[in-house]
């Protein structure tokens, strides 16, 4: 059975540890909680929220239907809908501006039909003009706030590591640190309490802390120290990115495959767990994993022309 048709649905709950129950709920309410969110997706729903907002003001201003007015900024509120589902898109640049426009039209066409049932209590005109504007704000401001944090996402690009320079070692450390760490911020939410899970099943996948506070406790003075670190750092990196190229019947018990519910998998366990990393999550995985990958490949390569 592959992977793209093979979906879990046993109902057997899954099988923990006595006294892991507990541990088990608090670790997923983390997980939650530092859960990857993009500043822009975070900016669209609150920006959902300020425009109910506006719309409940408009309706105490104008002595209006609280209703009817939250009917007429529909329009902004499905353009922001929009936004939120194409941010991660291929042609996501085109389509974005387009999309106020199309839902401007839209809600011309169907206005009036809606307008008759609402007893001629919307200005058509006039709250076309407002959510187009709206829209085109809030539009303009996710992508500005998608631009200076994609500047700012990143100390040390691939090109740089090209050129190694020792110095930015600490750089280039920090940089896998983070891909590193977007991947376990899926793997906890693939492999889940709720989907059957376990605690010790997310450990033996994720890229533990510990091994970078190792290295961030060496002084960056001490450049010798930090470049035998930092070479085994990267290896067990490199081991433990390179367990998820394995099938899931490789790194987990009898009992941990049969307890996964929920998922796009293939119930015998002979998927990698890459791939079900990259059917089940929307996080772009694979440029993760290969990033991560590429950049530790590069360090090494730069650490070990320093002998």
């Amino acid at each position: 059975m592959s992977i793209a048709d093979a979906v879990a649905e046993q109902e057997k709950p899954s099988e923990q540890e006595p006294g892991q129950e507990m541990a088990e709920e608090d670790d997923t309410l983390e997980e939650k909680l530092t859960k990857h969110v993009h500043p822009a997706k975070a900016f669209l729903f609150g920006s959902i929220l300020v425009t109910v907002f506006i719309a409940i003001l408009t309706s105490i201003l104008s002595d209006s239907g609280m209703v009817y007015a939250i009917i007429g900024f529909t329009p902004t509120i499905a353009a922001v809908l929009i936004f939120i589902f194409l941010l991660d898109g291929e042609y996501k640049d085109a389509l974005l501006w387009l999309t106020p426009l199309a839902v401007a039209f839209l809600f011309l066409g169907l206005g009036p039909f809606i307008n008759q049932l609402l007893g001629d209590q919307l200005d058509l005109s006039v709250l076309t003009a407002v959510n187009l504007a709206l829209s085109y704000v809030i539009l303009g401001i996710m992508s500005l706030i998608e631009y200076y944090g994609g500047k700012d996402e990143e100390d040390a690009t691939l090109e740089e590591v090209q050129a190694f320079e020792p110095e930015h070692l600490g750089r280039y450390i920090h940089t896998i640190e983070d891909k590193c760490k977007a991947i376990n911020f899926v793997i906890g939410r693939i492999y889940r309490a709720s989907n059957g899970g376990t605690k010790g099943l997310r450990e033996r996948l994720r890229v533990p802390r510990e091994w970078y506070n190792e290295f961030n406790a060496i002084p960056a003075e001490e450049a010798q120290a930090q470049r035998q670190l930092a070479l085994d750092l990267l290896g067990r990196i490199e081991e433990r990115l390179g367990s998820l190229l394995r099938p899931e019947k490789d790194l987990f018990t009898k009992d941990e495959l049969r307890s996964l519910k929920g998922l796009a998998r293939d119930e015998e366990g002979r998927d990698r767990i890459l791939d079900v990393l990259i059917v089940n999550d929307n996080d772009p995985v694979e440029e993760y994993f290969l990033g991560a990958m590429d950049f530790c490949k590069r360090v090494k390569e730069g650490l070990e022309k320093l002998k």
